[in-house]
């Protein structure tokens, strides 16, 4: 397998978040028989800060150790076996905020709300279909070598999540892998059921739709509205740097319309030229987030959705396609409709 350069993914994932992950990420490790040297070669991490509670990782450490531990275990079920450890009590405030929630959908909407405090590194698009909901686990910002473990971690991940919070045992209604049929894919029938399909074009996860409207039995609302606002101190912790602060406000913003400089200096309490600092200080300019948000939401609707390139283009404020169409080479090295081609295609 090709290493990586760390130097790029440090750039584009150094968000922080739990270290709990990379702490099941060794089980599994010792599991399998991988030392934890090998699995934190690289990741400048040790062993004693793990044993600190309160130790933070960034999201590039968590990938070198992935591709530490695909290297030397290429078994197509490490995924699962790390999911399937990621029990509600590991995410802390948040497993207690979704545990307190009305019902199962709540509980998935805060869980999208922080996000960026989960253990999911994934994007996830969330869709109905007819009686049931879909789960489209997208990867394309990530190391290809890491995207078969992080999808599979995570649709595990979701099973344990549903099956706690209803306190049942429910399996998904369909399941979809980009990888071939592994020679023993004992644990993803295990895992999902048999409603697998390998070979797909993307990696997905459905439930029955009436699952998400059960009541949950430990839903309080006080204590829902008590985690919410720790999760929210511990947010803005996180996003400390300014262009941290920029890129989330664009993000949550609607598809229809990115904000303005101004308009961002406003929600931020800075002038013009204070922002403009900042982000200098930061090695960064307003243009080149905007454009890297542009960029993220374009590669998304070109995954999750049937938008032509035309009406992906219009709906992120171009007044023609062409326009969107270079903006979005310069960014990914070729165009939106070669991109979406790219990132469908079945793993061989």
């Amino acid at each position: 397998m090709q290493k990586t350069n760390n130097n790029l993914i440090i750039k584009h994932f150094s968000r922080k978040r739990e270290a709990t992950a990379l702490r099941l990420l060794l089980d599994v490790a010792d599991k399998r028989g991988v030392s934890t040297p090998h699995i934190l070669e690289g990741t400048q991490v040790t062993e004693a800060d793990l044993s600190d509670p309160y130790f933070e990782i960034e999201a590039w450490q968590e990938l070198v150790a992935i591709q530490n531990l695909v290297e030397r275990d290429g078994d197509a079920s490490l995924g699962i076996m790390s999911g399937l450890q990621q029990h509600l009590t590991c995410y802390g405030i948040l497993g207690f905020a979704m545990m307190s929630c009305r019902n199962l959908l709540h509980a998935l909407e805060i869980a999208g709300k922080f996000n960026n405090i989960s253990l999911w590194i994934n994007d996830v698009d969330v869709a109905r279909h007819g009686d049931t909901i879909k789960f489209l686990i997208l990867g394309h910002r990530l190391p290809e070598y890491s995207q078969n473990f992080l999808a599979t971690r995570g649709m595990a991940a979701l099973v344990v999540w549903v099956n706690e919070l209803i306190g049942r045992a429910v399996m998904p209604v369909t399941c979809t892998f980009k990888i071939p049929k592994p020679v023993d894919a004992q644990e993803f029938e295990k895992c999902f059921g048999q409603g697998i399909q390998f070979g797909a074009k993307q990696y997905s996860i459905s439930f029955e739709r009436s699952v998400f409207a059960e009541p949950l039995k430990f839903r309080n609302r006080w204590t829902r509205m008590r985690s919410e606002n720790e999760l929210e101190t511990t947010l803005e912790k996180r996003r400390s740097t300014v262009s941290n602060k920029v890129r989330d406000l664009l993000l949550n913003l609607s598809d229809q319309k990115l904000s303005t400089e101004p308009a961002v200096c406003a929600a931020l309490g800075h002038s013009t030229s204070t922002l403009r600092r900042r982000l200098h200080e930061e090695d960064c300019t307003f243009r080149q987030i905007q454009s890297e948000v542009i960029h993220e939401r374009a590669s998304h609707m070109l995954l999750s959705s049937t938008m032509t390139i035309d009406q992906i283009a219009y709906a992120l404020g171009y007044s023609e396609s062409g326009s969107f169409g270079r903006a979005f080479k310069r960014q990914a090295g070729c165009s939106p409709g070669a991109w979406r081609k790219k990132h469908t295609r079945k793993f061989s």
